[in-house]
């Protein structure tokens, strides 16, 4: 029989950083297991309504216990009321908070955590501070270089309009202009466009995405329905608040000092984060590249195996390490 400790872990936990309430789904399969973060890509975009099919996916819950973070402005975390700007300090203050408070809370020294685009890039600079309790980082497309990315999306949707004589694309990409698209609506046209021509997912299209993250908004129990029009609400609102802290952001003019182990999960085909400015990052931080060959902008979606198979094997990496250097 087991013991009260070895059950399974499935708890919303609240969160006070400042503002209003953020919020996080831990699941897990043991109360003892160790602690992984998940860092949102986005901007916008919640997490705690992808639990179930990131569990099917990638099966992490068998190893740890996962806290599914809706950031501030996101999903269950969006107030309506609350519009003030959010600059870059603070969400990397958040995911600063959030590692510690975790600790904190499940009495673990430390955690390991992985960060998906705009979450990959907040996670990095979080963990530029040494005293940060993170046993392992993993980077997943990570955004090195905005305006940089803008360029290489923009020119690839218009390049792609071309080609397919997509006279609708070519209208409304060039109505946008070339970037910086620092106003939620160009922002959003141009990732609609990139997403259609296969530069986010190899097999989902800009409409197939927002149905899939609408459809598991809906399924979620963690969303009253006030909640979930607000979660879809605050896609569109979060971009506007978080975009002009991105505006200039260049970690390769000075890359942070990690001292975690860092690992970079990069798509191949990946239009939304350059693979090279990922490759250039990695190698100023002397963090190995794990690349995804049928894979863009979400690995762990498009070959979910793979993405489980190589995290796992770093972290476990990370932790066997860390207990030959504790004997």
């Amino acid at each position: 029989m087991s013991t009260n400790t070895n059950r399974n872990t499935n708890t919303l936990e609240r969160f006070d950083f400042g503002g209003p309430a953020q919020w996080a789904l831990v699941r897990g399969q043991s109360r003892t297991s160790p602690v992984m973060l998940l860092v949102q890509q986005g901007p916008g975009a919640p997490i705690i309504s992808d639990a179930p099919e990131l569990q099917r996916m990638l099966h992490l819950e068998e190893h740890f216990r996962v806290v599914y973070w809706d950031q501030r402005g996101t999903g269950k975390s969006f107030d309506a009321k609350d519009r003030s700007s959010i600059t870059l300090d603070t969400a990397v203050g958040d995911v600063r908070a959030m590692v510690r408070t975790l600790c904190q809370r499940f009495g673990v020294a430390k955690i390991d955590v992985v960060g998906f685009s705009f979450g990959a890039t907040l996670a990095l600079l979080a963990c530029a501070d040494e005293s940060l309790p993170v046993r392992s980082l993993t980077c997943v497309a990570v955004d090195v270089n905005l305006l940089a990315a803008e360029r290489h999306a923009y020119a690839f949707a218009v390049a792609q309009a071309d080609r397919r004589g997509h006279r609708r694309a070519r209208r409304v990409l060039r109505a946008i202009g070339e970037p910086p698209h620092a106003e939620p609506k160009r922002f959003l046209t141009r990732v609609k466009w990139v997403a259609n021509f296969g530069g986010v997912h190899h097999r989902k299209n800009y409409g197939a995405l927002v149905r899939t993250n609408v459809a598991r908004l809906w399924r979620s129990p963690h969303y009253s329905l006030r909640e979930m029009i607000g979660a879809l609400r605050g896609f569109e609102a979060t971009v506007e608040r978080l975009l002009p802290a991105y505006q200039g952001l260049d970690l390769l003019a000075a890359p942070p000092r990690i001292r975690p182990p860092v690992r970079m999960f990069q798509g191949r085909h990946d239009k939304a984060a350059p693979p090279d400015l990922t490759a250039h990052l990695a190698a100023r931080l002397g963090a190995d590249v794990i690349w995804f060959e049928e894979s863009a902008h979400m690995p762990h979606e498009e070959q979910p195996f793979r993405f489980r198979e190589e995290l796992l094997r770093f972290v476990a990496g990370v932790d066997s390490s860390t207990r030959d250097v504790d004997r």
